[in-house]
């Protein structure tokens, strides 16, 4: 089934911009020689920027699941695709609902949902968006909705993502965000 709509976005600024913050990365103990090897191994020439650390990310993710309850109703289903959990935190009350469905590749699941029942469904894609120096995202989220009933379901989840200001970005370039809605 055919998403009534899909979007890819980047995100451009951290949420908390102009306002100090706590530091909440985390780096590896580097007490030996061979602990420095280690890092510069796993040491990725990125140039997208870490905008979020792993608890915004999950408030991004909260924030993005209740505002598609909120704006395409209770029985809409979810699917949010993102990569390993952090390790010292706990996933948001929101990503454990039965309504939710979180994992990777599940877009085609999504498709499959919506063709089954007539309740609205989203995807949301946000493993690529970089929440530490190893992370080899460029900060791209991707939307799709099925079975929205509104002319412009995207419009209703854009507003969780103001404080990132968010660009959008043409899926018919044949970039990463394109290849992996297709």
């Amino acid at each position: 089934m055919t998403p009534q709509q899909t979007l890819a976005l980047r995100l451009t600024r951290n949420p908390d911009h102009g306002r100090a913050a706590p530091c909440a990365s985390v780096n590896l103990p580097l007490l030996e020689t061979q602990d420095y090897a280690r890092r510069h191994a796993y040491a990725r020439a990125n140039p997208a920027p870490v905008l979020v650390n792993h608890l915004q990310y999950y408030a991004l993710l909260d924030r993005l699941v209740r505002q598609a309850w909120s704006g395409l109703g209770e029985r809409c289903r979810l699917f949010v695709q993102l990569r390993l959990p952090a390790m010292d935190l706990a996933l948001p009350a929101s990503l454990l609902d039965a309504r939710v469905t979180v994992g990777a590749g599940l877009q085609r699941e999504a498709a499959l949902r919506a063709g089954l029942d007539p309740a609205p469904v989203a995807w949301i894609a946000a493993e690529r968006v970089r929440r530490d120096l190893w992370d080899a995202g460029d900060n791209t989220l991707r939307l799709a909705f099925w079975n929205a009933g509104q002319p412009d379901p995207t419009a209703l989840l854009l507003p969780a993502l103001d404080a990132l200001a968010p660009r959008f970005l043409d899926l018919t370039d044949g970039g990463p965000a394109a290849d992996a809605t297709r």
